[in-house]
């Protein structure tokens, strides 16, 4: 009898725990858009993930991050590949472990406005969301701490948008590691704020448009719009002209 109910309750624990594994990819693409759109204070969508249960490895396709409200393009990032190794036994603990974030040709979009940027305002958005430490990896008590082993950004793809200019610009690749590991764990929050602020140091050394390429975009700008303006005046002069002959 003893043997049944033991043998019985062993099924029902891997049944659990099986399902546990089996919805593994709905219950890490439900936390990075809860999570996400919680501590960045805009939406975050992910189109699927998938992670062997037994391996820890997977990916993460279609995260995508909204630009804060204030600003003008639909997306601050467009993370159409994401490779993930996550130590499967930390998932359901207090502080999960990730062994390695690789995220390859990600779309950037760095938007600036007079007095800030789009970046800048989603770290805004963390230290009014999250705790203010002045250490960036410092842990504290609210949600599932993680550690983050290694995080590579691999062949960004920046686009530079403001109010006169778009140009492309060519980003240096990010690395990162032991996020969280000098403190014990870091929080979710702690942990996006330093992959932004590295995101801000790399973007701020690159080699961002001049004020004389700005001076002759504007000029272009007024040119290609003074010649339209002209082939627009005498289209219409040609078609008046059609009517009253």
């Amino acid at each position: 009898m003893i043997k049944k109910i033991l043998i019985s309750v062993v099924f029902l624990l891997l049944l659990v725990g099986g399902g546990l594994f089996f919805y593994l990819d709905s219950i890490v693409k439900s936390g990075i858009e809860v999570v996400g759109s919680s501590v960045l204070g805009t939406a975050v969508t992910v189109d699927s993930v998938s992670l062997s249960p037994l391996s820890g490895q997977g990916s993460i396709s279609g995260l995508r991050v909204e630009n804060p409200e204030g600003f003008d393009s639909q997306y601050a990032f467009e993370l159409d590949s994401v490779l993930i190794n996550i130590n499967v036994n930390s998932v359901f603990t207090d502080a999960a472990e990730i062994e390695s974030i690789i995220i390859m040709q990600p779309i950037i979009t760095y938007e600036t406005k007079i007095t800030s940027d789009n970046i800048r305002t989603l770290l805004d958005n963390l230290s009014e969301g999250g705790s203010a430490s002045s250490d960036p990896e410092a842990s504290d008590d609210s949600g599932q701490q993680i550690i983050i082993r290694e995080f590579r950004m691999v062949d960004a793809q920046l686009n530079f948008v403001s109010a006169i200019v778009s140009a492309p610009i060519t980003l240096a690749d990010i690395e990162i590691r032991d996020i969280g590991a000098e403190n014990g764990t870091a929080s979710a929050a702690n942990a996006v704020r330093v992959v932004l602020q590295e995101l801000v140091t790399s973007i701020l050394g690159a080699d961002l448009p001049s004020l004389d390429e700005l001076r002759e975009s504007v000029e272009d700008r007024i040119q290609d719009g003074a010649q339209r303006v002209e082939e627009a005046v005498e289209d219409l002069g040609g078609r008046l002209r059609s009517i009253l002959n």
